[in-house]
């Protein structure tokens, strides 16, 4: 059998593997390579180092600056798709028969360029880009950043138009792939790439519960002040909020606050153990976009999982979490779950539903789309 080689081109360097869509990425190529995969990787860098790590993975690995563009508002290009062309990166794509496949639309620059006409194409869509960004801005409360997502919104949806160029698109939950199919009909669902292998819940009691995530990103920056001003804590049961780059205002807001606690860029296995440890896992959306991997890493390695409807939105997994509505409801639910321990028919029950989260599953898929296996 003839080797399978593919291009991937990440949005970001995927290495460490420590926020939502380098997880997914990272993972992926992880199970591609033990599915005997060689990845030829191309990622845009812009903060994030190279690493040796991606060598381990990876038949080449490929740099690429992210451009600074000053042109962004008047551009009819979206600023995260511009600042990503590069025309080394055609050459290299160009330059055999691979297929490819494009991490996020920030990397489709080159989707429906003539060089590329002839090559299978997918994308991986971690959010319909467009929406997400309209979220952002009706969110946003500072002026420059609110007229940057509502601009970029507008050219994001004008740019989704590209993928029509794609001879496959992998969405990445339930609600994203009923939108995208309506409009691509080379669509179909790829849960997100996690890394979990296998439940690992612990049964009992915790004294504490947590709430994770990038904390620099300005959805879980409201995330968390709105568990300020509504969650109901002590002492004696405690919040921890745990992630990276928290802001200075964000450190303020915790200061001193009697039941919230800070950790502060958690090393892997301290933010692990805190997963299982953890009593409940506290975990409020505003956005429906996308499937967020705090919750399936939550489901996977934690105990009881608070969320609201906007989280599980497209997951199927609303039934293996207890949902809120309103502030009282968070509440109430606390009081109850932290007097109740979490029993291995709890983690049992998550199973089935988590089945279709399988990183090798989802790398087989791949697999037999892109190198159309019958």
């Amino acid at each position: 059998m003839a080797e399978r080689e593919l291009h991937i081109v990440s949005f970001d360097v995927p290495y460490p593997p420590d926020y939502g869509g380098v997880i997914d990425v990272y993972y992926k190529m992880k199970a591609l390579y033990e599915a005997g995969v060689r990845i030829h990787l191309h990622t845009f860098q812009y903060g994030r180092k190279a690493s040796d790590e991606l060598d381990k993975l990876c038949a080449s690995v490929h740099y690429y600056p992210r451009k600074k563009i000053y042109t962004g508002l008047v551009s009819r290009v979206p600023y995260i798709v511009g600042s990503r062309i590069n025309p080394d990166l055609l050459e290299r794509l160009s330059a055999d028969e691979h297929p490819i496949l494009f991490e996020g639309l920030h990397t489709c620059a080159y989707l429906d360029h003539p060089l590329l006409k002839n090559k299978q194409k997918a994308v991986r869509m971690h959010n319909v880009e467009w929406q997400y960004y309209r979220g952002l801005f009706d969110h946003s409360t500072e002026t420059l950043k609110t007229i940057y997502y509502a601009v970029e919104s507008k050219r994001l949806q004008r740019f989704e138009s590209v993928l029509v160029h794609a001879n496959h698109i992998f969405a990445i939950s339930k609600t994203e792939t009923e939108y995208l199919e309506s409009r691509y009909p080379q669509t179909s669902l790829l849960f997100p790439f996690h890394g979990v292998s296998a439940m690992q819940a612990d049964p009992g009691t915790g004294s504490f519960m947590l709430y994770h995530g990038n904390l620099s990103v300005p959805e879980n920056e409201e995330a968390v002040e709105w568990l300020l001003a509504n969650l109901k804590v002590s002492a004696e049961f405690p919040l921890i909020i745990a992630g990276k780059k928290p802001g200075a205002a964000m450190k303020n807001l915790l200061a001193n606050r009697v039941g919230f606690q800070l950790i502060e860029n958690p090393r892997a296995n301290e933010m692990n153990r805190l997963i299982r440890e953890a009593h409940i896992h506290i975990l409020p959306a505003f956005q429906s976009t996308g499937v967020k991997l705090k919750l399936i890493k939550s489901l996977f390695n934690g105990r009881f999982v608070l969320t609201n409807p906007m989280m599980v939105e497209g997951t199927g997994l609303e039934n293996y979490c207890t949902l809120f509505r309103k502030a009282s409801e968070l509440n109430e639910q606390v009081s109850f779950l932290k007097n109740t321990p979490f029993s291995v028919e709890n983690s049992i029950s998550r199973i089935g539903a988590l089945q279709g989260f399988n990183d090798q599953k989802g790398a087989e898929m791949i697999i037999q789309t892109l190198f159309r296996i019958a």
